[in-house]
This record gives structure tokens, C-alpha cells and sequence, in this order.
């Protein structure tokens, strides 16, 4: 790094105003480059914030910018409307060779969402001027091929798919289905009804995190990543619901402090990108600020939502939360907030760890003579008894089926 790279950000800034224009282009180029080595290219917010200049009083754009600097050029760094043209010529190129890309094809190759620039597919081969209907042939080939097999190749297809599990066994993962599709290329459910026969057939046991516990991983790392975020803004962390071991999944997910010891509710929710939050989920923060008589709230959420209709909850969404992050130079967090934005939980897999989860409570239940409390349960094995026996009136349903087992017992 230049010596210049070195200088604090406010001497670099004075010492950047006085420089002349060709060397502040030099110094522009070297920082592109530093940035690139540590994992990331900067942006024209980085760049205002750092130098207090506008990359287009120096270059034609930010892609431009990071051509003359050696990097990369990422398609999403182009103008709207160069990119969809850039898009639509890929398109158009593949036809030509009788290939026509589907949304995920174009996703990876091109290393953009295509929600950014079309409404869907349909639109983007519409815009090409080619026709669809090839697409949906392409489609329904494929579910054809996935569904006819011959019982040797679905015999290799088992065996793949059990190698695959104990391999990532052996380096210390648990396959789920997604990733077994993903990575072989067939379809699951057409040779297991459940993850759990394939482990099983495997010889593997299956003690991988349930994606409902995807969801609390999820939760973990980006409740890790807040806390970060708020003690770099100057925040005391005086609580966090998680790591509570009493009243873990009461009150707000954490309480935070100002240096002028002003105290405030957070409500943490790590989501989707484009999962919509609604009016109840901001109710409930709002809820908690009046009965612990707490003036102000923050929500900070993964998703991109854009309202909040409640004044006193400063809302954060995943677009201002990645220029906090960008400001506070935690670059490192992107990409575990980008796994926290784009992955699914598979519903099939969800709902069987639910069934096991309830299982587990009622033969617990058994051995405290089906006498057990809410509270009892929820600490006793870290959930929500809402995420297993539904949103309305959980504990009754709870209650109701140990009346029927009790009904049972010898």
C-alpha cells in the first residue's frame, strides 16, 4: 500500500483536495487495487466517503473505474440499462449456438439477480426476441429425463447421493437436499421420500441443524454481526435475547445503550432479501417500547422491505444495513449476509424436524407425568412453541395432545 494509502482518512482527504488532477486519478487506481486484494471493490458510496469526490469527475463510471484499475468488471456496476442489453446479448449469443439458459444459468454466469432487471424470465427472452416456448421445451425435457431412469442408473443415482453424504460427513457438513440436487444433478425425492431414509441408507446420523434451525443459525450469525455494527457506532450492549439463559425468547432480541445513555429496544430479523415485513412484526417492537417505557426502538432487518409506519422505530433495512457496513469498513460480513438474504429452508425437511421436535416434547412430557409449563418447554429445549405447534394459541394445542396421550398411558 502507498504511503498515501496509509494516511488517516480525514489527512487523506485534505491531502487529496491539493493534489493535481492526475495524480488524484493514481491515487484512486491504488486504492481500487488495495481494495481488490483484501476481498472487494469499492463503490462510488466508498469512494465519496473516503476521498469526498464523485468517480465521474474521474472516470465514465464506476466499471470504467475498475477496468483502468485492473479489475473485474461486474455486471451489476454497469447503468441499468447497459447491463439489460448486455443481458439480452448473452441471451441472444446462446440461441444462436440452439442453448437456451434458464434464470439460474443466467444468474451464475453473468453474477447478477435477474429480479434486478426483468419481472421474470418470460420478459427477459420477450426483450430478446426470442421465442419461450423453447425455454418450456428445455424445461419439460428435463423433468421427462429426471423421471425416466432405468433400475440400474436409479441404483448408481442411490449410491451417488450416499457417497455425497458421507464424504461431506467426513469433512464435517451434513448434505441437505438442495445441495445434494444441486451438486449431482438429479432429482432427490424421486429415490427418498426423506433426508433422513438417505441418511440413513448412508450410515450416517442425521444430527444436522433442522432448517428450522437454519433459521436460528441465521439468527446467530447476523445477531453477531448487529452487535459488532452497534459497538463500532458507539452502542453499549447491555442485553441479548439469545445468549440469555432465562427469558431467552421474551421481550427484544437486544438493548442497547448511547453514550448519552439513552436506552433502546432492538428487534433483529434475519430474512430474506425479499421477504415482506409486516405491520404486526413492527407492532410487536412497538409493543415492547411501551411496556418497558422505552422512548425509541431499532429494527434492523436482512430484508429489503422499504416501510415503517411507526415513528418512534428507526427502521434499517438490508439496503441501508450493507452502507452501515460499508461505512464501518466490515466488508468481511457481506457474504454472510448475502448466505443470510438468498438462502431457502426447504419445507419438506422444515416440517419433518418440526414433527421430530414435537415428538421429542411429548416423550419429555411422559417422564414429568404430562404435567409440564410453557415456559418449562420453551427453556428446557431453546424454542418458540409457536415455530412447532402454530402461531394461535400453541400451548393449548400443546396441552391437547397430552390430554390424548395421558388418555393412553398404562
Amino acid at each position: 500500500m502507498t504511503k498515501k494509502l496509509k494516511m488517516k482518512n480525514n489527512d487523506l482527504k485534505n491531502n487529496f483536495s491539493s493534489m493535481p488532477r492526475e495524480e488524484k486519478i493514481n491515487v484512486l487506481l491504488d486504492y481500487a487495487k488495495e481494495c481488490y486484494k483484501n476481498g472487494h471493490k469499492p463503490s462510488k458510496k466508498e469512494i465519496r466517503r473516503k476521498f469526498h469526490v464523485e468517480i465521474y469527475n474521474y472516470f465514465d463510471n464506476t466499471p470504467d473505474y475498475h477496468r483502468k484499475a485492473g479489475i473485474e468488471v461486474s455486471l451489476r456496476n454497469y447503468p441499468k440499462e447497459e447491463a439489460k442489453k448486455m443481458i439480452i446479448d448473452f441471451v441472444q449469443n446462446k440461441a444462436k449456438e440452439n442453448h437456451f439458459p434458464m434464470r439460474k444459468e443466467i444468474e451464475k454466469e453473468l453474477g447478477i439477480h435477474l429480479a434486478s432487471y426483468f419481472i421474470n424470465l418470460k420478459e427477459l427472452y420477450y426483450n430478446s426476441g426470442v421465442d419461450y416456448t423453447l425455454v418450456d421445451n428445455v424445461k419439460k425435457r428435463k423433468i421427462l429425463e429426471a423421471n425416466t431412469h432405468k433400475p440400474m442408473e436409479l441404483g448408481e443415482q442411490k449410491e451417488s447421493i450416499e457417497k455425497f453424504i458421507r464424504d461431506g460427513f467426513t469433512s464435517g457438513f451434513y448434505p441437505g437436499v438442495r445441495q445434494i440436487q444441486k451438486s449431482l444433478n438429479l432429482a432427490f425425492y424421486n429415490l427418498y421420500d426423506d433426508i433422513f431414509e438417505a441418511y440413513k441408507d448412508a450410515g450416517v446420523e442425521y444430527t444436522r441443524p433442522s432448517p428450522i434451525l437454519l433459521g436460528k443459525e441465521k439468527e446467530e450469525a447476523f445477531t453477531k454481526i448487529v452487535k459488532e455494527l452497534f459497538t463500532k457506532m458507539g452502542f453499549s450492549i447491555i442485553r441479548v435475547a439469545i445468549e440469555s439463559d432465562k427469558d431467552f425468547n421474551r421481550y427484544a432480541d437486544m438493548t442497547i445503550k448511547d453514550k448519552e445513555g439513552k436506552i433502546y429496544l432492538v428487534e433483529i430479523k434475519a430474512y430474506r432479501k425479499d421477504y415482506c415485513i409486516t405491520k404486526r412484526e413492527f407492532q410487536q417492537l412497538a409493543n415492547y417500547l411501551i411496556k418497558e417505557k422505552v422512548p425509541r426502538g431499532i429494527f434492523i432487518t436482512t430484508s429489503n422491505s422499504k416501510k415503517c409506519e411507526f415513528q418512534q422505530i428507526n427502521f434499517i433495512n438490508g439496503e441501508r444495513l450493507m452502507d452501515f457496513l460499508e461505512f464501518y469498513d466490515m466488508f468481511h460480513y457481506f457474504e454472510q449476509i448475502h448466505w443470510i438474504q438468498n438462502s431457502r429452508v426447504n419445507s419438506k425437511e422444515r416440517e419433518e424436524y418440526r414433527q421430530i421436535i414435537k415428538n421429542k416434547i411429548l416423550e419429555y412430557a411422559k417422564t414429568r407425568n404430562f404435567i409440564v409449563s410453557k415456559r418449562e418447554i420453551q427453556e428446557k429445549f431453546r424454542i418458540d412453541l409457536r415455530s412447532i405447534f402454530g402461531e394461535e394459541k400453541p400451548y393449548e394445542k400443546l396441552k391437547k395432545e397430552l390430554e390424548i396421550l395421558s388418555s393412553f398411558a398404562p
